[in-house]
């Protein structure tokens, strides 16, 4: 009985969602946004399907019938968004377009406004759509996969293996948005009878890539802090115009700085005279507070754009191509910024760093922006995402499988055959014998230091004491036997050779190898999540693990650094808790074989 019911309950739902998929609608208007249709699409890359891909769909129908009649309801136009961004009262302008009450615009108009806003100013984009909150921003997920999404700020749903992805969306002018980039990729108008969707990426006109490598991976590169990045931005003759100059500008994520473009380049602030990072701080706080508070205002940053590197190509009616060198920096600074405390209207001058290592599992990517010569509508490229990891260290006597302290480390990679030392200057030194090397001229790892590579800090390892069982004593001393470094490639070519033991040890001359991985993994209900080198040890104690003030299961995670080289302690599930739980399950059936004897 209960199968039959639960058949017909799924046949009902079934039925209903087929119908509600399939309901011929009527004509698109602001006033009738409720109709939904199901849209399908399919991403490629010059042809080839982007799998795990993630790509949002925005309505804005709204938007778009508002600038084409120059209507403007009284709460847009005395809207914060509208007040803070009109030139003169009342109008404002965008990408050389006026808008406001009374300017109409063609189809092509609107279309260019709204994917300028879209990418320089969405707060006032969704002001005008009237969806302030975002909600009309929907998610594509693998095919019959529907969810809602929040905020134009990447999910964690994707594409499937054919790059195809559904969502349930309003009709009308509907953006396709890459969730990495958050950049429009394609403007489209949908309809309840509408078929599957082609978007290719590398057809637009403009394309952002790595200049050598795999860039159609939806894998994140990982780099070293530092690194040099090297882009090709191929621009189209179809975008650009044999009479005049074709303005692009580069907009990279915060921590990425372009040191060089093969042309000539402007550098703009994006950051607006005042932040409001939703704060709430004494503008009188000692200087170690205000410290700590503008490190807390830099991991909010660290997702932002700060900076916009504008490019001028002469006319030509040629594809153009132009190298770009960048790096992944380990901090940048906002100075003398005005910041907003909280919900006050009262604002304080900080400096703001932003430092990579706040946001350790963060992506940062780079977009390139041009205005299309045939369509008038702004066209936005991504560049693949970059990231940085580290890996965590407990130094370990292996034949007692005990906490050890005091030994000193150098940090070394194998490259081409060649060995390199990390040196006291913060650069890869090439060396020609490990022996001969001499400790001062290089960096030294030590216990109970965190260690961000491509800068000078280097800070203590940070004390948990919202464990249950804190002790200042107890763990101050544990982590004098922890290492932790940041700002690694990806690589299994890293080393750290030791130049110093602890007491009544002998240095051990052999480089212990290592490796730095990260990578983005689907969990069983679906969700990715990030896999790296600093939440996963490959070697490491189960008993000593629980000892750790900051271990976490799959979030971070010690490797044993031996400093005895007579073997090394591996985790094993079977030894460590599966057979120990067999034998007390065993015992137990025993002692209660026993007492039913007895009895």
């Amino acid at each position: 009985m209960y199968k039959k019911v639960t058949f017909l309950v799924t046949l009902i739902g079934v039925m209903g969602l087929l119908l509600f998929t399939f309901y011929e609608g009527h004509t698109v208007s602001a006033s009738d946004k409720t109709l939904t249709t199901n849209l399908s699409i399919k991403v490629t890359s010059s042809g080839d399907p982007i799998q795990n891909g993630a790509f949002l769909a925005g309505n804005y129908q709204t938007a778009y019938e508002a600038i084409m009649s120059g209507k403007f309801s009284s709460q847009v136009t005395n809207s914060s968004a509208w007040r803070e961004s009109q030139n003169t009262e009342h109008v404002i302008v965008v990408a050389g377009l006026t808008v406001g009450e009374g300017n109409k615009h063609t189809d092509s108009e609107a279309q260019t406004i709204i994917s300028t806003l879209f990418s320089t100013n969405f707060t006032l984009l969704q002001s005008i759509n009237e969806t302030n909150n975002g909600t009309d921003i929907m998610s594509f997920n693998p095919p019959s996969n529907f969810v809602r999404f929040q905020a134009p700020n990447g999910g964690n749903v994707t594409t499937d293996l054919k790059g195809r992805a559904s969502a349930k969306v309003n009709t009308g002018l509907t953006a396709i948005v890459d969730g990495s980039s958050k950049g429009i990729i394609k403007l489209i108008t949908v309809t309840p009878d509408m078929g599957e969707v082609k978007v290719d990426t590398n057809s637009l006109g403009i394309s952002l890539s790595f200049a050598s490598g795999n860039s159609k991976s939806s894998q994140p590169r990982t780099v070293e802090l530092n690194q040099e990045l090297h882009y090709t931005l191929k621009v189209s003759k179809k975008m650009l115009n044999p009479t005049t100059p074709t303005k692009i500008d580069l907009r990279p994520d915060a921590n990425i700085v372009i040191d060089e473009t093969s042309l000539p380049n402007t550098v703009t602030s994006l950051i607006p005279p005042i932040i409001n990072p939703g704060v709430t701080f004494d503008p009188l706080a000692s200087p170690e507070q205000l410290s700590k508070i503008a490190d807390t205002i830099g991991s909010v940053l660290i997702s932002w754009q700060i900076n916009m590197y504008e490019l001028t190509i002469p006319p030509t009616d040629s594809d153009v191509s132009i190298d770009i060198k960048a790096h992944l920096s380990p901090v940048v600074y906002v100075n003398n910024v005005s910041i907003q405390q909280g919900t006050s209207t009262n604002t304080t001058k900080m400096n703001v760093p932003i430092k990579a290592f706040n946001s350790p599992d963060n992506n940062f990517g780079m977009t390139a922006n041009v205005i299309s010569q045939t369509t008038g509508t702004q066209i936005t490229s991504s560049a693949p995402k970059v990231n940085t990891t580290g890996i965590n260290f407990v130094e370990v006597d292996a034949n007692k499988n005990k906490m050890v302290r005091d030994a000193v480390y150098i940090l070394g990679k194998n490259v081409g055959g060649k060995k390199y030392l990390y040196d006291s200057q913060g650069k890869w030194s090439e060396i020609q014998d490990l022996s001969t090397v001499s400790p001062t001229s290089y960096t030294l790892l030590r216990g109970g230091n965190q260690y961000v590579f491509g800068d000078d800090d280097v800070s203590p390892i940070e004390l948990n004491n919202t464990r249950f069982n804190y002790d200042y004593e107890r763990d101050t001393k544990i982590n004098q036997s922890l290492i932790k470094l940041f700002g690694l490639g990806e690589g299994k070519d890293y080393f750290l050779y030791q130049v110093a033991a602890p007491t009544n040890y002998s240095v051990d001359k052999t480089p212990i190898d290592f490796s730095i991985f990260s990578e983005n993994v689907v969990s069983p209900n679906g969700s990715q999540l990030t896999k790296t080198s600093m939440k996963t040890a490959s070697n490491q104690s189960f008993k000593l693990n629980g000892l750790i003030p900051d271990y976490g299961a799959g979030t971070n995670e010690y490797n044993i650094l031996a400093v005895t080289p007579q073997k090394e302690v591996h985790f094993s599930a079977l030894k460590s808790i599966i057979f120990p739980l067999l034998l007390f399950i065993l015992g137990i059936v025993v002692i209660g074989g026993i007492l039913v004897r007895l009895v």
